[in-house]
């Protein structure tokens, strides 16, 4: 298709994933979490809120593996000050990232993608695409082969 391309594929396993589970569906919880995020100089990256059951959401993001005992600190306290039903954290994740434009004019890039990767056993915990970038989180021990097996699915 005119206007696809892939420009770059790369992998950064210096990152962590928090989620904040069964959060309250109301205006203002993100913005508590985030507010006590930003106050502890926790930068914030890759934001996904999971759709509502019952009342509740999900929000899971990444930060930078070294920023993991702030976020912790900070985390730990929102079920009490928010009302969520607990926190997870987990270092053994990285993000995978295919980058470029025109993607959202490729329906079969997604399933490309992730049927390339399903072939060798490799779990996606998280997926966020763009119309310029497709970012897959999945265990850190699988981060070389991933990237190995886009890079030579995807590069030309």
């Amino acid at each position: 298709m005119s206007g696809f391309s892939i420009d770059t594929i790369v992998c950064d396993v210096d990152v962590a994933k928090v989620a904040v589970l069964g959060v309250p569906d109301r205006p203002g919880i993100a913005a508590h979490l985030f507010s006590a995020l930003k106050e502890a100089q926790v930068p914030v990256e890759m934001v996904i809120q999971s759709v509502m059951r019952g009342d509740v959401n999900d929000i899971a993001f990444l930060i930078k593996d070294s920023r993991i005992g702030e976020a912790i600190d900070v985390c730990r306290k929102m079920p009490g000050e928010i009302g969520a039903q607990g926190v997870t954290f987990d270092t053994e994740i990285c993000r995978v990232a295919l980058y470029g434009k025109g993607f959202s004019d490729r329906p079969e890039l997604l399933s490309d993608v992730f049927s390339a990767l399903a072939e060798r056993g490799i779990n996606l915990e998280m997926i966020v695409e763009t119309p310029e970038s497709l970012c897959c989180i999945l265990a850190k021990s699988r981060s070389e082969e991933a990237l190995d097996i886009l890079k030579k699915r995807f590069d030309s």
